[in-house]
């Protein structure tokens, strides 16, 4: 039988992508997420802010400028913990995280933190291997994710003797022609996508690196039956039991291209163990351990 969560406080879900027209925001994987969480809760039943809020769930991108006036409000760290500060930290009074090392130091900078990754809908597809290596991803501040310290698996790729379609925001002119692919590829089938190539490169931010945030496209191309190449970050393997195949330097990125394009077998051996796991994370657990941290405050905190 479905809880009934009619007399609970409304949420109010707010992320990065809602303060920015240009570009699109749906080419931000934020503005799905919300979506997606939006939609869940809805499923099951809990209600959703249309007014002022009584409780905020900020999907964090970058810091608010103004939390809304009264509000229960919960922070979910899923990108550029420098930006953290204990500062920012005590304007929430719940903090989610997605990396676990990084929980640990939010709770000694006196936040109440809990570890919850970012959940993925995506689902097993059974797909033709139709491409060789696809990166779906926008660039940043239209450079070739080159920057040391930044994103930067395609420059670190070269020309890697393979074919290569990008999608993303921000790329046409920056990459050969037969590479682009596109400005934004359909959310609803990603997972298409992911099952049908070989390799599907993935990137992070420094921080999120040395930090141990993984990126939630790694889970989706997992959970799609995918196979990941990605930049190392701390704590990558333990989290997804070993799923991908992850390089430090362009030189291992070039050979692991090279290991792994042509061998099906291989290939599978490493992304089934991460989409087992991959497959865990989903949007309905997610929301049920918000809602169940908001029935553990319910009472204790007078206007909820």
């Amino acid at each position: 039988m479905a809880e009934d969560y009619s007399g609970f406080p409304p949420l109010h879900i707010t992320a990065y992508s809602d303060f920015y027209a240009e570009p699109d925001p749906k080419v931000w994987g934020d503005y799905w997420l919300k979506q997606k969480l939006s939609e869940c809760f809805k499923r099951l039943g809990y209600p959703l802010a249309s007014g002022a809020p009584a409780i905020l769930l900020h999907l964090f991108g970058e810091p608010l400028l103004e939390l809304p006036s009264g509000a229960y409000n919960i922070l979910w760290l899923h990108s550029h913990p420098d930006r953290t500060t204990p500062e920012l930290l005590g304007k929430y009074s719940k903090v989610f995280c997605i990396s676990k090392t990084f929980t640990k130091k939010l709770s000694a900078m006196g936040a109440d933190a809990e570890f919850l990754m970012l959940p993925t809908d995506m689902k097993p597809l059974a797909r033709e291997k139709i491409y060789d290596i696809v990166f779906v991803g926008n660039t940043r501040q239209n450079a070739v994710r080159k920057v040391i310290g930044d994103m930067k698996v395609i420059a670190d790729m070269g020309d890697p003797g393979f074919t290569v379609k990008i999608w993303g925001w921000g790329w046409k002119g920056l990459i050969p022609d037969g590479w682009y692919a596109g400005g934004y590829y359909e959310n609803s089938r990603l997972n298409e996508l992911y099952a049908s190539a070989k390799i599907v490169l993935n990137d992070h931010h420094d921080d999120m690196r040395r930090e141990g945030f993984i990126n939630p496209r790694v889970l989706d191309v997992l959970a799609s039956g995918g196979f990941v190449v990605s930049d190392r970050v701390f704590g990558l393997d333990e989290t997804l039991e070993a799923g991908i195949a992850s390089y430090e330097t362009p030189e291992e990125l070039k050979s692991l291209l090279v290991k792994y394009m042509n061998d099906d077998e291989a290939r599978d051996a490493i992304s089934n163990k991460g989409m087992e796991t991959a497959l865990e994370h989903t949007f309905e657990r997610a929301c049920r351990t918000i809602i169940a941290h908001i029935k553990s405050v319910r009472g204790r905190a007078s206007f909820l």
